[in-house]
C-alpha cells in the first residue's frame, strides 16, 4: 500500500463521516472568524487568545476522537466521541505543548547558525530565504519525527514524552510514513498557496477574508485529520508486522 492509496482511502472515509465531521470542523474553524469579527485588525488580549486557542483545540480533538471511534467501532455518535474528547483533550494539549517546546529548542540554535551564515549577505531577500531554510530544516525534522505523537496520546493513552518516543519509533525507517509526510506536505503547500492568494485578492475587509478562509478550512482540515489518522493506523500495523518478523 502506498501513501496515495491511503489518501484515496481517506477520501472515502471522509465522505462517509462528512455529515458529522463537517459540524466539528465548522466549530473549530469558526474561532478565527469570531476573532476577526470582534477585533478586526486589532490583536485580542493574551487571555482572549488563550481561550480561542483552547476552544479550537477542543474541537480539533473532538474531530480526532470521532475519526478514531468511527474507524475502530463504526460508531459515528457525536455523544460518545464527546466523552472521549473531554477525557483526552488535556493530555493531547500537553503533548502538543511539549512538541512545541522541542520545536522552540531547535529554532534557537538554528537561528543563531542562520544569523552567522547570513551575516555578510546584503541582499535582504537572499538573507531571509537562507535564514528561513536553516531554521526550517531542524523544525521539519522534529515535526516529522513527532508526526503521530498526538495520536499516540489519544489512541494509546501515552504521556507526552512516551508519545514523542513512540512516534519517533513508529516513524523511524518507515518508508510509508515518509511518503505520507511528503504527500501531506504537498497538500498543505497547495492549501497555504490558496490562502496566500486569498490574502492578495481580498485585501479589503478582514471579516470577508476570514469568511473565505473559514469556508476553505471547514472542508480541508477534516481531510488532513483523516489522512494523518489513517497513516498512523497503517504504519502502526506495518511496524507490528516488522517487529514480529
Amino acid at each position: 500500500m502506498t501513501a496515495i492509496d491511503i489518501f484515496k482511502q481517506s477520501l472515502t472515509f471522509y465522505t462517509r463521516l462528512f455529515n458529522k465531521i463537517f459540524w466539528l470542523s465548522v466549530a473549530s474553524s469558526i474561532v478565527p472568524l469570531i476573532n476577526s469579527a470582534i477585533f478586526g485588525a486589532a490583536q485580542p488580549s493574551g487571555l482572549g487568545l488563550l481561550v480561542m486557542m483552547l476552544m479550537s483545540m477542543f474541537f480539533s480533538v473532538y474531530m480526532m476522537a470521532l475519526v478514531h471511534q468511527f474507524s475502530t467501532d463504526q460508531d459515528d455518535s457525536l455523544q460518545s466521541a464527546f466523552t472521549l474528547a473531554v477525557n483526552k483533550v488535556m493530555p493531547v494539549v500537553l503533548t502538543s505543548i511539549v512538541m512545541g517546546l522541542f520545536v522552540m529548542v531547535a529554532i534557537i540554535p538554528a537561528g543563531l547558525v542562520g544569523g552567522i551564515l547570513t551575516a555578510g549577505i546584503s541582499d535582504e531577500v537572499l538573507k531571509n530565504t537562507l535564514m528561513a531554510t536553516v531554521i526550517a530544516i531542524p523544525v521539519c525534522m522534529i515535526m516529522y519525527r513527532c508526526f503521530f505523537a498526538v495520536y499516540c496520546t489519544l489512541v494509546d493513552g501515552l504521556n507526552p514524552i512516551e508519545a514523542l518516543k513512540a512516534s519517533n519509533q513508529q516513524i523511524k525507517g518507515n518508508k510509508l510514513a515518509f511518503n505520507g509526510f511528503m504527500v501531506l506536505g504537498a497538500l498543505m503547500g497547495v492549501y497555504a498557496l490558496v490562502l496566500v492568494l486569498l490574502n492578495l485578492m481580498i485585501a479589503v475587509n478582514p471579516l470577508i477574508l476570514g469568511m473565505f478562509e473559514f469556508a476553505l478550512n471547514v472542508f480541508v482540515l477534516p481531510l488532513f485529520t483523516v489522512f494523518i489518522y489513517r497513516l498512523f493506523v497503517v504504519t502502526k500495523q506495518t511496524q507490528k508486522i516488522d517487529e514480529e518478523q
